[in-house]
């Protein structure tokens, strides 16, 4: 942390005035309103803990791509119905996510979620640039993990790893009804910095082996997928999809699907790091240890159906078939270590890696959750001085 930054920001720059300016700027540049709370400031972030984060995510990315791990993991964490062919050797991007923990009064990364799927990686470049327009910080801090990345370099390392070779209207961001989700100002800030607009799942039409959407009025050839349908939305809703997972049609994936199960929770008992916590798969055990666990499913998004204080009844209360799909998770205690006028704040941290072919991974953009509850995911964090924001470290 840097406590100096953090309370010289509440000194100097923040006003509730230029709060609402941060929310203006931001809805004006994208065109839409932003539905989860943005916090009031970002989190100014020590080098020391920059490579800590940076150090853990990349470590425990590459465990998940190691034969041993994957050789299991294709037969046991795909899902049949989506077992997909072709599958890298490696997912093109993923999100680590830690707790801030105190350790002998240092603070450490402790690991809670990671995925082998896309986050906010444009949006996140937007909220940087309205937090330095918004409070008029004159001085400029980076947003990124790697400390060689600037923001031009970031620019380009988007439009590389989005589009490859194509087209912008031979690409698409593909989601479930993409201008009804939360995460659609991160859709437009991606149209806006690469010129790869969305398209609904549903809304595309599969001729043979080809894919086809619509671009100004007219199909298109549809030749490489942004992913950011989540296979858990689309059973729930019923969403019916052109095309099959089992025998796909001829496409790019910017991020193969099957990485979603392959990168997820259902990895963290296999991980070996100091950042991890211990992590035990549901069907492998009889008794939860009382008071030390959270109960969590597997394949879950934003959060939902956690359970932070688990019984013995909720455990058997999992059909046995089911309990394959649950993980119990060893407790990380969050330490209130981001100062704010409304008290100390809890915080995730998130570490945006991105991987392209022939090269190795590289930790890029910053994500943060924070609050004074008990659950980071946005829908819980809703008080002021709690929210979502953004890692700012000193330019090295």
């Amino acid at each position: 942390m840097n406590p100096e930054r953090q309370e010289w920001f509440y000194r100097c720059h923040y006003s509730p005035e230029r709060y609402a300016r941060l929310r203006s700027i931001l809805e004006q540049s994208l065109g839409t309103p932003i539905e989860f709370r943005i916090m009031e400031a970002p989190m100014f972030c020590s080098n020391e803990l920059r490579t800590a984060i940076a150090e853990a995510a990349l470590a425990v990315v590459k465990q998940c791509t190691e034969p041993k791990y994957l050789h299991h993991a294709y037969t046991s964490a795909i899902p049949d119905r989506y077992r997909m062919p072709d599958i890298p050797p490696h997912p093109t991007c993923a999100v680590v996510d830690f707790a801030l923990a105190l350790d002998n009064g240092s603070i450490v990364p402790r690991l809670i979620e990671l995925q082998g799927f896309p986050s906010l990686f444009a949006y996140q470049l937007f909220l940087a640039n309205a937090y330095h327009e918004a409070y008029e910080l004159h001085e400029e801090f980076s947003p990124f993990f790697d400390q060689e990345l600037t923001k031009e370099g970031y620019l380009d390392l988007l439009k590389r790893w989005l589009l490859a070779d194509h087209h912008p209207d031979n690409t698409a961001l593909v989601d479930y009804k993409p201008f009804e989700q939360k995460t659609y100002p991160d859709f437009a800030a991606t149209q806006q910095l690469v010129g790869m607009a969305p398209s609904d799942i549903c809304a595309l039409r599969c001729e043979g082996n080809m894919l086809f959407h619509q671009r100004g009025g007219a199909w298109q050839p549809l030749r490489r997928i942004y992913m950011r349908a989540i296979c858990d939305e689309l059973e729930q809703e019923g969403a019916v999809v052109p095309f099959s997972w089992t025998n796909p049609p001829q496409v790019e994936w910017v991020v193969h699907p099957n990485w979603y199960f392959l990168m997820s929770k259902y990895s963290l008992p296999h991980l070996h790091h100091p950042s991890v916590p211990r992590s035990i798969l549901c069907d492998s055990i009889e008794q939860i240890p009382v008071g030390r666990f959270v109960l969590k499913p597997l394949f879950a998004f934003a959060g939902k159906g956690v359970n932070i204080n688990p019984t013995a009844a909720d455990l058997e209360a999992i059909p046995p078939a089911e309990r394959s799909q649950w993980i119990l998770m060893e407790k990380v205690e969050y330490a209130p270590v981001l100062p704010t006028p409304e008290g100390n704040n809890c915080v995730e941290v998130r570490c945006m890696v991105i991987w392209e072919e022939g090269q190795q991974p590289r930790p890029t953009m910053s994500l943060i959750r924070t609050g004074r509850g008990a659950l980071m995911g946005s829908r819980y964090l809703t008080q002021p001085w709690t929210g979502a924001s953004i890692c700012f470290f000193e330019q090295t």
